[in-house]
């Protein structure tokens, strides 16, 4: 038996085409991933701004070294990093607290402050501390003193250049002169792949983002448009236009109408959105393509796992028409806006609770507590799909996961029509449990 008759395919383009054309499908469709968009460029905007300001502003930095052991490194290094620098020999007497009270009547700007002990510490080898092992933390702490504010650009240039410098005194002090600091103290690139049974390898970092990203994508889409779901029920009802269209089809029909009418619009505007942001990776509008780039991740050379996608789509099918089936029936079984959010509660957590335990389940897939979330019926439409991007799921359990959930879904919809058919005329005041329990028995 086909379920989409023509009298539920009148009711799926009615509420399709209701809410494509309304002002806040425009809106929320066009308007939202272009707001987006706009403030990643308008954020990489400031960010490239603010950089050249810094460059544009010439500020001097004065740097007291009273110890004399890094203080013409630092400058050396600050010279290299295209920012000026000299020596405040006039300063180097001075403690901070008397150093910071005449900043304001001195000629410079920026003093950088490197106490006597800092200067031994950071000359030293590490295990060679000597009579400085034991002084506080507090007496050798380098200060930037700076009679305006200082730009996070310019703060994180002062940072590496000290860092710098002191790593080529520590190499000094042992006889090592020429050795570049920066080559020391780079990054070794490191990453996790995983190595599926035939041999496939994932980037590990990748595909859990990917897993919590698909997760995090259907829970969203689960709230939207399940409570569309029952304000379109609610809406019906509250205007009594139901009892005409119950008059020409069966509830049941209507039911279904509202489900994949509402999925449609949905699918729609994740459409939408998904061209809008692939344009603007396309023409580095947002930062995301750069930044994997600098990761060194490639995502043209990354293999797509298509089997995994398949079985995602599945489970995010009959994921969607179960939580559906149940806010419609929630939304039958009220009459007016305020019981709405009390009768909606009870799925909402339904969904969020799997949500969470994805977090989990992207660290630990192959757990025994993993493995048991992603057979339930209620969980498995987000928790499934985070296991299959990030680990090898043994057919047999992906397999039941799916046969448990179609069953679910049959069952929710069962149930979902028996409330629909009596629930879709009750006008008043909202079914309590009793009620709902004999419109199931006798619906």
């Amino acid at each position: 038996m086909n379920p989409f008759t023509p009298k539920v395919a009148a009711v799926v383009r009615r509420e399709f085409v209701l809410r494509v054309k309304s002002k806040w499908f425009l809106l929320s469709t066009l308007g939202l991933p272009l707001l987006i968009v706009g403030l990643g460029a308008l954020a990489a905007f400031i960010a490239v701004r603010a950089a050249t300001d810094v460059g544009e502003t010439r500020r001097v930095i004065a740097v007291a070294d009273p110890a004399g052991l890094i203080g013409d490194l630092l400058i050396e290094e600050f010279v290299t990093d295209s920012i000026d620098a000299v020596r405040a020999a006039d300063m180097e007497e001075f403690s901070i607290d008397e150093a910071r009270s005449r900043l304001s009547s001195s000629s410079y700007d920026l003093l950088l402050m490197i106490p006597r002990t800092a200067g031994r510490r950071a000359a030293e080898m590490p295990g060679q501390a000597g009579e400085s092992a034991g002084r506080n933390a507090g007496d050798d702490e380098t200060t930037l003193l700076a009679l305006d504010n200082v730009p996070a650009v310019l703060e994180g240039s002062v940072r590496a250049a000290l860092q710098r410098a002191s790593v080529r005194a520590r190499l000094r002090s042992v006889g090592v002169q020429s050795v570049d600091p920066g080559a020391l103290l780079s990054r070794t690139s490191f990453e996790v792949v995983n190595v599926t049974e035939s041999g496939e390898a994932r980037s590990q970092d990748l595909y859990r983002a990917l897993g919590f990203g698909i997760a995090f994508m259907f829970y969203f889409v689960l709230l939207i448009y399940g409570q569309m779901i029952v304000r379109a029920i609610l809406e019906e009802k509250q205007s009594d236009i139901v009892e005409v269209m119950i008059s020409s089809l069966r509830p049941w029909e209507l039911m279904l109408g509202k489900i994949v009418g509402v999925g449609a619009v949905g699918i729609a505007q994740m459409a939408v959105w998904g061209f809008v942001f692939a344009l603007a990776a396309i023409y580095g509008l947002t930062g995301g393509a750069s930044a994997l780039a600098e990761a060194g991740i490639d995502l043209a050379s990354l293999p797509i796992p298509w089997g995994a996608i398949v079985l995602v789509l599945f489970f995010l099918v009959l994921g969607y028409l179960l939580y559906a089936g149940m806010f419609a029936g929630a939304g039958a079984t009220i009459s007016n806006e305020h019981d709405a959010q009390q009768a909606i509660m009870p799925i909402t957590m339904l969904i969020i609770l799997p949500f969470i335990a994805v977090q989990g389940v992207i660290q630990s897939p192959n757990a025994g507590w993993a493995v048991i979330l992603s057979l339930v019926p209620f969980f498995s439409p987000l928790v499934m799909p985070a296991r299959l991007f990030v680990a090898s799921v043994p057919v047999w359990q992906w397999l039941l996961s799916l046969v448990l959930l179609g069953l679910c879904v049959l069952a929710a919809a069962w149930v979902a029509g028996r409330i629909y058919r009596v629930g879709i005329l009750m006008k008043g005041q909202r079914a309590n449990l009793p009620q709902v329990v004999r419109w199931i028995r006798h619906g």
